[in-house]
């Protein structure tokens, strides 16, 4: 885990990290970390999981939702051991990137900076600053012979880091890649370059810089690169001087105490370039010895005769390196997808080098492959029978100086990583059980773990009952490579019952090295990497409402929520607060008549606080909301109160930090990218079984009534170009949401499933589509811009018959005026967007075609009050429930919701598959009917227009009516808005064609038939 300290301005930055894309790999790996608070100098804290064992190099960028700082993309620097360094510190506009402290010594008052400069800068000024904080030009005061000197009085917050950069007489300034970062270490005096943003403690002189090369048997001459990464500077020394065995001598003068790096080019070759892995950096110092640099910031001195370097590999030698270390090699085991048969032989390189340094080599009559290497680079080598080899890149091994002989490791043939001890002896076995699921569960008093990881060379659980590392659990891989399996019985686990299963931490280690949480955890610490996975034994609660049975669609009258943004009364957060909401007996939920909660999602996320669409875990339910027990609390309360549950789940990608599936089997969950995280790959048939058995596991642990799909468009249309898709997937989508629907209603067909699909493609929910249902994105749009006061009465009437025109059944369309989108993304609360003096007004309006409509009705927790504040998106606060229960506005208009609502409840003219007819749309007015005959009538006035209409040119139909509810009657009427209640007899009513409408502005008149 890499911990990034960012001094920065931007109010919400981000921080891009990722990898060179891996030969053969479809994508690159990458995280899109959120700041995670600020350290005590003020810096946003940021951090991200690496593995060192990966040796492609990391690259990172701060960015925004609108700023991107394009020379601030660098190398994320590594230790000799390869290891990313534990924490970085970095400020916005400067590349320069720290592995130590700068905070940690004492600061300097002032500082003195020499420019080295031709021309262009002689006659300037440098400029300082810090991010977020106004700057200042300081001339120069004083010269030598390199170019102008400057004598810099720090100012307090200076005094230990500062940003700076240098202006011509013109006052152009340098180039963003020169900007300069100095820090406390860097000493009172330095010495810098123009347009190059390196620091120098000493006064730069040219030295000649020695590079002795060994390539192996490469064909064409090779030429030296030589650049400088922080500057303009680049050079190609075409000829060096050969040498004995094979070794070039290459010689370029530069200035001292500047770092510079080369790598080899050979013209002619199919493969000019070394690989990156093989850029090395190196330093003269004034005294004329060369320093090896290395990525944590560390420096090596490696004397004045040179540097010697191997092709292929950075590590850099003071004197001529010999091969004189041994390698011993065991074949521990063979997967299924290896080389089967045969005699086997190996083929060395040194790292990544083109060509190798030993071929074909045979192993001793102990079955050992026994071979010298060079100490300090890495060695990696292949096995091959035949003419079929291991179907991966290499496997990689670094040998230290001190290793005595020889360096033994065993070696399963199919993957990569190298274990220092020998895995158990019956490696690939099937299990004697079923994998009902990925992850921990408990089936006949046995503890079963399964885990895909087809890359991994040996997997074992670690936990309390283990006590870690001392006595591992082994696990085993299936014949076909899927899945690594183990069981253990609970009593073994729990000591005869002396210690509870449900909570005992566990993780997994791979290779014997890598400690990684469990991707299908029921519960987990939290999202951190370096956090433990949590078992759990689903028998431990205790539900109270074993007699509820999933709803039918109908019943359906849902209230959308987020988790931890809803309540936080009576110190209660979390699912937590939400429960207190519905068993409290004053709880607010209790004086809603929604018939059901849809919870945004629940899965843990990285961090704590969010909308829950970055998941992480998604098997676990967040641990900042309570975890398993307190969504199941929430459930249980609910069905006590006959309110079904929906939960919001996100198959479409996962969230780019902690993600903890690209950590374990990257190439299998994931072949494409979006704008918020990696594709899942929805055609591989082990994404397609951990998500199948995600939905059952929460139909069956946590009784949940149905889910809602977030942006189901990538799911089908992820092989395409397209909004949010940044990179095109294998595709597969609408086959894997078919075998998501088969797997839920072989359970029970009545758990609705719910697509968020903008814009809609209706063949989703028709019969034989993988969806019951879908967010009717025109419903809402066309409701919004009638609340904003625009003529689309006639659109608006087309769109409200759309459960009739485009669906085949009525519950295809879930219909809505606000979302957590609508009214998060953007300040779209229909109390807002209406207008002040009219906003709670037409709010009623809106509620009323809303739950009066034709589909499956749909609510954003203050929408029921006329909430016109937009929903946060972070650690915002709550809803101000005890406002929204002694507003008097606030409860006029949740008098008129939840009328409303019992006006529909149990009412076949409203409820299922009740025809609606429109019959007036103009004027800012719609008229329509519910009922198969007629029997309601509904006039919904959007505008400023009040009096009086005869009934026949609204299209009443025939027959006699009374007023059944008036949105001006006392108990709904706004005093704030200056409403008055405007009468029509109200139930005593004799209402026919013959007779003339009293409609108020802004307002709702319902008719019943007598």
């Amino acid at each position: 885990m890499t911990l990034f300290h960012i001094l920065s301005q931007q109010p919400a930055p981000r921080l891009w990290v990722w990898r060179d894309r891996q030969a053969g790999a479809p994508h690159e790996l990458a995280y899109d970390a959120q700041a995670r608070g600020n350290d005590d100098q003020g810096f946003r804290i940021f951090h991200a999981l690496l593995d060192h064992q990966l040796h492609q190099p990391a690259h990172m960028q701060l960015y925004s939702d609108n700023w991107a700082w394009q020379d601030c993309r660098r190398d994320l620097p590594r230790g000799k051991d390869y290891r990313f360094p534990q924490q970085v510190w970095m400020a916005e506009g400067a590349a320069r990137v720290l592995t130590n402290n700068p905070f940690a010594d004492r600061g300097h008052k002032q500082v003195r900076i020499h420019l080295i400069t031709a021309e262009k800068y002689k006659e300037g000024q440098l400029y300082i600053w810090l991010p977020g904080k106004e700057g200042r030009s300081v001339p120069p005061t004083g010269r030598d012979r390199h170019g102008p000197i400057y004598s810099l009085e720090l100012q307090q917050e200076e005094q230990q880091m500062f940003l700076f950069k240098f202006m011509d007489r013109q006052g152009r300034y340098e180039p963003d890649y020169a900007n300069r970062l100095w820090v406390t270490q860097d000493g009172q005096e330095i010495w810098v370059h123009s347009q190059a943003a390196a620091i120098s403690r000493a006064a730069p002189v040219k030295k000649p810089l020695v590079i002795h090369v060994l390539q192996q048997d490469l064909l064409a001459p090779a030429q030296l690169h030589l650049w400088q990464a922080d500057s303009d500077f680049v050079t190609t020394i075409a000829e060096g001087r050969e040498q004995a065995d094979g070794w070039v001598r290459f010689e370029h003068p530069v200035y001292s105490g500047r770092p510079y790096r080369f790598m080899l080019y050979n013209p002619g070759m199919q493969d000019p370039w070394e690989d990156k892995e093989a850029r090395r950096t190196v330093l003269l110092a004034e005294d004329g010895v060369a320093w090896a640099l290395h990525g944590d910031g560390s420096r090596t001195a490696l004397g004045k005769e040179g540097v010697w370097t191997l092709e292929g590999d950075h590590e850099l030698f003071a004197s001529l390196p010999r091969p004189d270390k041994e390698i011993c090699l065991e074949i521990a085991a063979q997967a299924p997808d290896s080389p089967q048969g045969g005699s086997l032989t190996l083929d060395v390189w040194v790292n990544r080098a083109r060509s190798p340094l030993l071929t074909n080599l045979q192993p001793a009559a102990d079955g050992r492959f026994r071979f010298p290497t060079y100490p300090e680079v890495v060695t990696s080598f292949r096995f091959s029978s035949g003419e079929e080899s291991e179907a991966l890149e290499r496997h990689c091994i670094k040998v230290s100086r001190d290793a005595g002989p020889p360096s033994s490791y065993s070696v399963v043939l199919g993957r990569a990583d190298i274990l220092a001890a020998p895995p158990v002896s019956d490696l690939f076995r099937d299990p004697p059980f079923p994998i009902e699921r990925p992850g921990a569960w408990v089936t006949d008093g046995q503890l079963r773990f399964a885990l895909h990881c087809p890359s991994a060379a040996c997997v074992e659980v670690i936990g309390q009952w283990t006590d870690w590392e001392a006595e591992p659990l082994p696990m085993r891989s299936t014949l076909d490579g899927t899945y690594w399996w183990t069981e253990i019985s609970q009593t073994e686990l729990t000591g005869a019952g002396s210690s509870p299963l449900h909570g005992m931490l566990y993780k997994f280690r791979l290779n014997q090295v890598r400690e990684v949480q469990d991707p299908a955890a029921d519960w987990v610490e939290n999202s951190h990497p370096d956090s433990a996975s949590k078992l759990v034994d689903h028998q431990h609660f205790s539900w109270s409402t074993d007699a509820w049975q999933r709803p039918g669609w109908q019943y359906l009258n849902i209230y959308q929520l987020h988790p931890s943004l809803f309540s936080q009364r009576a110190g209660a957060r979390g699912l937590a607060a939400v429960t207190r909401e519905l068993t409290d007996p004053d709880g607010y939920l209790r004086k809603i008549k929604a018939t059901a909660l849809l919870l945004m999602p629940t899965c843990e996320f990285a961090g704590d606080y969010g909308w829950g669409y970055n998941p992480s875990f998604f098997y676990s339910v967040e641990s900042a909301y309570g975890g398993p027990d307190a969504l199941k609390g929430l459930v249980d309360a609910c069905h006590q109160q006959s309110k079904a549950v929906l939960l919001d789940v996100v198959f479409n990608h996962a969230g780019a930090s902690d993600n903890v599936l690209w950590s374990v089997a990257d190439q299998s969950f994931f072949d494409g990218d979006t704008d918020w995280g990696p594709m899942i790959n929805f055609d591989h048939p082990q994404v397609l079984h951990f998500f199948e058995r995600n939905l059952v596991h929460f139909m069956e642990n946590y009784r949940i009534d149905g889910f809602r799909f977030d942006f189901t468009r990538i799911i089908r249309f992820g092989h395409q170009w397209g909004s949010h898709v940044k990179s095109p997937g294998s595709g597969g989508g609408w086959e894997f949401l078919q075998r998501l629907r088969k797997a839920v209603h072989a359970m029970d067909s009545r758990c609705l499933l719910m697509a968020e699909n903008l814009p809609n493609d209706w063949d989703l929910s028709h019969p034989g589509g993988p969806m019951d249902t879908q967010w009717c994105d025109a419903f809402h749009d066309r409701l919004v811009e009638a609340c904003r006061g625009w003529q689309v009465m006639g659109s608006l009437a087309d769109t409200i018959k759309l459960s009739h025109t485009a669906c085949a059944r009525w519950h295809e369309a879930t219909i809505y005026a606000e979302s957590h989108d609508e009214v998060g993304n953007e300040p779209n609360r229909i109390s807002h967007v209406a207008g002040l003096g009219q906003g709670m007004r037409r709010s009623k309006v809106a509620a009323a075609a809303t739950l009066l409509g034709r589909g499956i009705p749909l609510a954003f927790m203050g929408a029921e009050v006329g909430e016109w504040r937009q929903f946060p998106k972070g650690d915002g606060p709550a809803l101000d429930l005890d406002q929204y229960e002694n507003n008097q506005t606030a409860c006029c208009l949740r008098n008129w919701w939840n009328r409303l609502a019992e006006i529909r409840r149990h009412n076949p003219r409203l409820e299922g598959p009740s025809p609606l007819r429109v019959t007036f749309a103009q004027a800012g007015m719609l008229a329509f009917t519910r009922g198969e005959g007629n029997d309601l009538f509904i006039l919904l006035n959007f505008s400023p227009w009040a009096g009086w209409r005869p009934l026949v040119e609204l299209h009443l139909p025939e027959g006699l009516y009374k007023e059944l509810v008036n949105s001006t009657w006392a108990p709904y009427r706004v005093h704030s808005e200056g409403e008055d209640e405007q009468d029509n007899g109200g139930w005593d009513a004799q209402l026919d064609r013959g007779k003339w409408l009293h409609i108020p502005d802004y307002a709702v008149v319902v008719l019943e038939r007598h």
